[in-house]
């Protein structure tokens, strides 16, 4: 069903590009608002995490009246999430509404997200539904929230206002840990990449993730655990499944980061921030390439900026003439629901 509904949702996308900009607003907006909803409502058996997230919340978490700042939160440490919970929790104690709650949130920043940097809203939220939102809305939904909230603030980075940056950073780790990986893009970004720079850092990541796995394996086990720092994601299956080089996903994020490097002249005035999404994009890649040895460490921390493609996908657009525009439309629209028929398949 969700495929049929993407699909129709996509043509729609198509037409609402052609509105006037208020009009795009009050629909996206009103589109945001129906699909938070949707997410909060979702079936809590069906979706893998949701059930631990709702038992947290129904038999874990005190109310404001209860609450005590030495608190040890039980199911999810973050503070900032955690008191997202009690706060709700002060009202009501139905785990429907508490999803509910932290999917408006998410959706209110990701609607922000479109407005700020999204060529084609519309299409930059199919993007997002094919690549995301089964994962970060559905099941991810601490790490959906700090993300959304992360790139609401890289604009900061093309302004060099690093004290919002990092005051944003620094509130989204208190909802998902994994925001550090944010701080070092900051400083990255003070670097003038060129076309080849690019080219070659890619190829710097292949070779690391080809014949250096088994070094930078064991580097990394060894201090995940001497530190005591996701030893979770450093062991077992996220090490015996993971597909290496083999994953699919690591040649689809460098074929639109070469794509989207490639039409700079086209794309870095018309681009809101662009070689700031870039430089993000292109460390959010060499992350996914050179830690393809783990499968929840390169493919989780790579996430983040990877979310950045709701304004990369639509961009390409700009490869065709606008004669063969329709082309374009055709080309994404498959490619689209394919990305979501296999997220939704891989959780079924």
């Amino acid at each position: 069903m969700m495929i049929y509904l993407f699909v129709l949702f996509y043509v729609f996308a198509i037409f609402a590009e052609s509105l006037t900009y208020k009009r795009q607003n009050q629909l996206l907006f009103i589109v945001c608002v129906v699909l938070a909803l949707g997410a909060g409502m979702r079936n809590q058996m069906l979706w893998p995490d949701t059930d631990g997230y709702s038992l947290a919340f129904r038999e874990y978490t005190p109310s404001l009246m209860e609450y005590s700042s030495i608190d040890h939160p039980v199911g999810y440490s973050e503070i900032g999430f955690y008191f997202i919970g009690v706060i709700v929790k002060t009202f009501t104690s139905d785990s429907v509404i508490y999803l509910t709650v932290v999917s408006f949130l998410t959706f209110f920043f990701l609607f922000l997200d479109f407005r700020k940097y999204a060529l084609y809203p519309f299409l930059g939220l199919c993007a997002y539904l094919a690549r995301f939102f089964v994962g970060r809305n559905l099941v991810q939904i601490r790490a959906g929230l700090a993300y959304a909230m992360i790139i609401l603030g890289i604009r900061y980075i093309t302004k060099r206002d690093w004290k919002r940056y990092f005051a944003i950073v620094f509130i989204a780790y208190w909802f998902h840990r994994s925001a550090i990986i944010a701080v070092p893009l900051y400083f990255i970004s003070y670097i003038s990449f060129k076309k080849w720079h690019i080219v070659l850092i890619t190829a710097i990541a292949f070779i690391i993730g080809g014949f250096f796995t088994e070094t930078l394996q064991e580097y990394i086990v060894d201090t995940s655990q001497d530190l005591d720092i996701a030893t979770t994601y450093t062991q077992g299956a996220y090490i015996e499944e993971a597909l290496g080089l083999m994953n699919p996903l690591i040649y689809f994020q460098t074929f639109l980061l070469f794509a989207f490097t490639f039409y700079e002249q086209r794309l870095k005035g018309v681009v809101p921030h662009y070689y700031t999404i870039r430089t993000a994009y292109l460390y959010s890649t060499f992350i996914l390439i050179a830690f393809s040895m783990f499968t929840a460490l390169s493919g989780r921390t790579s996430s983040m900026f990877a979310t950045l493609e709701f304004v990369i996908i639509p961009s390409l657009i700009y490869m065709f003439n606008k004669k063969n525009r329709w082309l374009a439309y055709i080309a994404m629209g498959i490619a689209l629901s394919a990305i979501m028929y296999m997220n939704i398949a891989g959780r079924a």
